[in-house]
């Protein structure tokens, strides 16, 4: 067993390799009664089933229920067993040795074996495939299969994390058969080993998805079925969950959030998190190729008025540092003072004595977007920025915008790692490198980091990243959102975590009387 790590990771690597990672499921708070069908309510579209792409909030939870993934993160944020039941890292965390689960079968009732898993995984680095999930397993070197149930990664560099990026969201197992199929297929189609099956798909109404009868968790999931609604318009949504007709709210607007918390029937969860709307400036399209413009705007938005209006109170200023506290490696980041004057006067250093004129872009979904940029807008006039917003669909925001526009408010999670964050959006070949900002000496810390054992050294070269990155100030990030959700009286263990892309739904029971 590896000896070289002293952290709640390294804790985690020993207990999985003595065979000890605590099990998936989640503390009971009763009997758990057999049946029902859980109804669930959302606002944006399920656009896709595609494990390997998928990005959508309503989407996160539907991977989760069809397909499983070798390590999964749990409620503590640390990664847990799923399809693999155990795993061990070498000495020099440069291999990692799983163990799959016998006898787990998809959907479709073929067996799911090692050979499934690397061919997972080789799509997921294939350079010519999308893969959302690349940049966090770009790590690995060779996979072995020695067996039907043993699977070896060996990487090139050492990275203790690997856990964690195995269980990242867009790492689900899939068969060969449906990787060597056609890629529109899994859009529409899921054939997992989670514990639902996909029963029917209407990406613009109501997803149905079925309790798997052969789930490797013997007696689970609890319930018969689970229903994904869509809303697009909030206010029925939340009409619907009031008046009984949804089990659970998935995300809770802030200014529903007390109305619902004070209903009669509900339960309104509050966890705080690494979640955060941002403002992406396209760093190689005038005006923002100027750092000078990039600070001015970031000077001219009163982060804790923002905190108060936009989100009732419910979630922390940000400081354009892209990692929350939450995680390990976080520094203290330096507040940023509302200072409309002193962004004038940058604006005008960089050339803009008159200030400028700007079309901000918001998705219509989450409405926080909007909402965001409306502030922003506000609170940036005095300063010279003259902002127009706006607002759109989210699909044409999606086909048209994100990835492509020049000045537009994004909308991220918490992801499990820094590694995993840095790699997401901000280095050179991230999965969603959106900014158009490409720093070598950022790329070479973030790998560096990613190789360094040592928790001391591998702790200031985060640091060191994340002073680079606020001196560049690739993004403004105004704030960190507390995930909200809300459950029915009656709708047992439904769970909210930090990172909004592991739901557990296997273990919630209805309690109907």
């Amino acid at each position: 067993m590896s000896q070289f790590t002293i952290s709640r990771r390294g804790v985690m690597i020993g207990m999985a390799a003595a065979g000890l990672t605590p099990s998936i499921g989640l503390a009971q708070t009763g009997e758990p009664i057999p049946g029902g069908t859980l109804k669930v309510s959302h606002s944006t579209r399920i656009a896709t089933l595609n494990p390997l792409i998928l990005s959508g909030p309503a989407e996160y939870p539907c991977i989760d229920m069809l397909y499983s993934g070798l390590t999964r993160i749990g409620p503590d944020n640390l990664p847990r067993a799923d399809l693999a039941e155990s795993w061990e890292a070498d000495d020099d965390a440069r291999g990692f040795t799983f163990r799959i689960r016998e006898g787990v079968t998809f959907h479709d009732g073929s067996p799911c074996t090692s050979a499934d898993v690397k061919a997972t995984y080789e799509r997921i680095l294939d350079p010519d495939k999308p893969a959302s999930a690349r940049a966090v397993l770009d790590m690995i070197d060779s996979i072995e299969t020695p067996d039907d149930t043993t699977v070896r990664f060996n990487l090139n560099v050492p990275y203790a994390d690997f856990p964690f990026s195995t269980a990242h969201a867009n790492a689900r197992i899939l068969s060969r058969a449906a990787l060597e199929g056609e890629d529109a297929a899994l859009e529409t189609r899921a054939n997992g080993t989670g514990p639902f099956m996909l029963e029917s798909y209407d990406s613009a109404q109501v997803t149905r998805l079925v309790k798997n009868p052969d789930y490797f968790h013997e007696g689970k999931p609890y319930l018969d079925a689970v229903e994904m609604h869509l809303f697009p318009d909030l206010a029925a949504e939340t009409a619907n969950f009031l008046s009984g007709n949804m089990d659970v709210m998935l995300i809770v607007q802030q200014a529903d959030f007390d109305r619902i918390d004070a209903a009669a029937g509900t339960n309104a969860l509050r966890v705080p998190s690494g979640r955060y709307v941002n403002v992406v400036m396209r760093y190689d399209t005038p005006p923002w190729d100027d750092l000078r413009v990039r600070k001015a705007l970031a000077m001219s938005i009163d982060r804790e008025l923002i905190v108060d209006i936009v989100l009732e109170g419910l979630g922390r200023p940000g400081y354009d540092n892209i990692l929350s506290p939450e995680f390990q490696y976080a520094i203290n980041t330096p507040k940023i003072a509302y200072d409309p004057e002193g962004a004038k006067a940058l604006l005008a250093e960089a050339g803009y004595p008159d200030g400028l004129d700007l079309t901000l872009v918001a998705s219509n979904r989450p409405a926080i977007r909007a909402q965001v940029a409306v502030a922003i807008k506000q609170m940036a006039e005095p300063a010279g920025f003259r902002i127009e917003v706006e607002t759109m669909p989210h699909d044409t925001y999606l086909a048209n915008v994100w990835m492509k526009g020049g000045f537009y408010m994004g909308y991220w999670g918490m992801q499990p790692t820094e590694d995993g964050t840095f790699n997401l959006l901000l280095t050179s070949e991230a999965s969603y490198e959106d900014t158009g900002w490409k720093n070598e000496e950022f790329d070479a810390l973030v790998a560096k980091g990613r190789a360094t054992v040592d928790e001391a050294e591998r702790a200031e070269i985060y640091a060191e990243a994340q002073r680079l990155m606020l001196e560049e100030r690739p993004y403004i990030i105004p704030f960190f959102e507390d995930v909200l959700t809300a459950s029915r009286t009656g709708t047992e263990n439904w769970i909210v975590a930090p990172i909004s892309r592991y739901f557990y739904v296997e273990d919630v029971w209805l309690d109907r009387a």
